[in-house]
C-alpha cells in the first residue's frame, strides 16, 4: 500500500490494487486472529460465543470485500483491453465507485447476515442471498479473463502488444486459477452443509479448517500475484527494502535520488507502472 501510495507510482487504476491490499489486511489483522481465538478458547463459553459472533461477521465483511474488489479488478481490466480508448477517457469517480462497491455490497451482506443470525429473515432466504454473493464475483471474474483471453487472440498479429499482452494473460490466468482454487472449496462445501449433504462425516472439522486455510490463503496470494508480477512495482519495493537498511538521499521533493553504482547499485528512473491497456 505504501509503495502504491508513493507519488510516481499513484495511478487511477492502481488505488483497486490499493484497495485489494486493504481488504486482504484486514483479513490478516482481524479474521484470522479471530478465526485462531474461537478454536483455542472453547472453555470459555460467554467469551467464546461473543468472539464467535464477532468472528463470523468479520470474516463475512472482509471476505466479500475482497472477493469483490478481484471481480472489479477483472472488469476494470476486460475494459481496458476490449475498448481501451473509451477506458483512457473514465472519469476519477468511476474508479471512485469500482472502489466504493465492493465495501458497500460486504456491509451489506453482513447487515443481511447480522439478521439471520437475529432470527429476523428465514435460514432458507439467507443460504439463497449468500450463494449469489459468493458465486457473483467468481463468475464475473470467469466471464471477465474469457473476454480478455478472446480479445487477445484477435490483436496476436499485433506485434507492438504481443509480449505485453502474453505477460497479462499469464497473469490474469494465475489469478483466475488462484482465486477459483481458494474460494471454489469453501462455497462447495458450505452449499452442501447447508442443504444436509454432509452431516457428521468422518473428518469433518478437519476438512473445514484446511478448506477455510484455503480461504485465507487468498490474501495471501492477491499480495504475491498481483504486485510482483508488475516489474516497476517490484523495483519500487527493492528500493524501499534497501534504503530500510541504508539511509537514501532524497531531493528537495522528499523523493530518493539515485545511489552511486559503487553502493547499491544504479537506480533506474522510475517509468509508469504498466498494467497494458491494450
Amino acid at each position: 500500500m505504501w509503495t502504491f501510495l508513493k507519488r510516481r507510482l499513484r495511478k487511477r487504476a492502481h488505488f483497486l490494487l490499493i484497495s485489494l491490499a486493504v481488504a486482504d489486511l484486514l483479513v490478516g489483522l482481524l479474521t484470522v486472529p479471530l478465526y485462531i481465538a474461537i478454536n483455542t478458547m472453547t472453555y470459555l463459553d460467554l467469551a467464546h460465543s461473543l468472539v464467535k459472533s464477532v468472528y463470523n461477521l468479520t470474516d463475512i465483511f472482509t471476505a466479500i470485500a475482497s472477493i469483490f474488489t478481484l471481480a472489479a479488478i477483472s472488469l476494470e481490466r476486460m475494459y481496458a483491453i476490449g475498448w481501451p480508448f473509451r477506458h483512457r477517457t473514465l472519469k476519477f469517480r468511476v474508479y471512485i465507485f469500482a472502489i466504493a462497491m465492493p465495501w458497500i455490497l460486504a456491509a451489506i451482506f453482513t447487515s443481511i447476515t447480522l439478521l439471520a443470525f437475529l432470527s429476523i429473515t428465514t435460514r432458507e432466504k439467507y443460504v439463497y442471498i449468500r450463494t449469489l454473493f459468493l458465486s457473483t464475483p467468481l463468475l464475473v471474474m470467469c466471464i471477465a479473463y474469457f473476454v480478455v483471453f478472446k480479445k487477445r487472440k484477435t490483436m496476436i498479429g499485433n506485434h507492438n502488444h504481443v509480449v505485453s499482452e502474453t505477460r497479462l494473460a499469464k497473469t490474469l490466468f494465475i489469478i483466475t486459477a488462484a482465486s477459483l482454487l481458494t474460494w471454489l472449496p469453501f462455497q462447495v462445501v458450505l452449499l452442501l452443509f447447508d442443504f444436509g449433504a454432509i452431516v457428521n462425516l468422518p473428518y469433518f472439522m478437519a476438512t473445514v479448517f484446511i478448506i477455510k486455510v484455503l480461504q485465507f490463503s487468498n490474501s495471501l496470494v492477491n499480495v504475491i500475484i498481483y504486485p510482483f508480477r508488475i516489474s516497476e512495482f517490484k523495483k519500487a519495493l527493492v528500493k524501499v527494502l534497501r534504503c530500510g537498511v541504508h539511509v537514501c538521499p532524497r531531493d528537495e521533493r522528499n523523493e530518493v535520488v539515485p545511489i552511486q553504482q559503487g553502493r547499491l547499485g544504479q537506480f533506474h528512473h522510475f517509468q509508469e507502472l504498466h498494467i497494458p491497456n491494450h
